[in-house]
């Protein structure tokens, strides 16, 4: 390709990098695949357009019709006429690059969901062992980490996410009794979760 197909292809697969949102290596190589071969059903559609649009250019003194339309018609006839193997060829092409993108996508997707469900687990564990160590008056550093299967957790994202964990509950609860301030909240939604100034002060 020429520098600016270059950059118009980097581009393109930034893009659907961005929304494909690979992770690790396999995942990153599955994801490339698919942008170019995106990139390769894009690039046959615009082959099949300029092919009729030449076609038009090349072809347009020999038709001759009542109206424009029909002029146009005729030079889209002819100009299949005279291509219709490379534009045939172009369908079958664009047909074996899907069936490799939806392979791709497949395998992707599958890859995904199991690395998304092996780190929605260790977070859980995570969670649950850094309120095992609040509990049991631990001093943690704010910027400590916690590792759990292989997936690496910042202190300070934890204590964020079991605070919301808390919040929820008791609003759920609070909303269950109309929204009556003073009905006392239950203990079990007063776990004391530190915040990440009060975890660095206790450091």
């Amino acid at each position: 390709m020429n520098e600016a197909d270059r950059i118009a292809y980097e581009a393109f697969e930034k893009s659907l990098l961005a929304a494909l949102k690979p992770v690790e290596a396999y995942e990153h190589q599955l994801a490339v695949s698919i942008s170019q071969d995106h990139w390769r059903i894009n690039r046959s559609r615009a082959i099949e357009f300029n092919t009729l649009g030449l076609g038009h250019e090349e072809l347009r003194d020999d038709a001759i019709g009542d109206t424009p339309e029909v002029e146009a018609a005729i030079t889209q006839a002819r100009t299949w006429h005279l291509e219709h193997p490379a534009l045939t060829n172009i369908v079958l092409y664009e047909t074996r690059v899907n069936r490799m993108i939806t392979a791709n996508e497949k395998r992707l997707s599958e890859i995904q969901a199991a690395r998304q469900a092996a780190e929605a687990a260790a977070l859980e564990e995570a969670e649950l062992l850094h309120c095992h160590s609040v509990m049991n008056g631990e001093k943690v550093p704010a910027d400590a980490t916690l590792e759990v299967n292989g997936f690496v957790f910042s202190r300070a994202t934890l204590i964020a996410r079991i605070q919301r964990k808390a919040d929820l509950a008791a609003a759920r609860f609070y909303k269950s009794v109309a929204w009556n301030r003073a009905t006392n909240l239950p203990d079990h939604y007063r776990f004391p979760v530190p915040t990440a100034h009060q975890l660095k002060k206790a450091a």
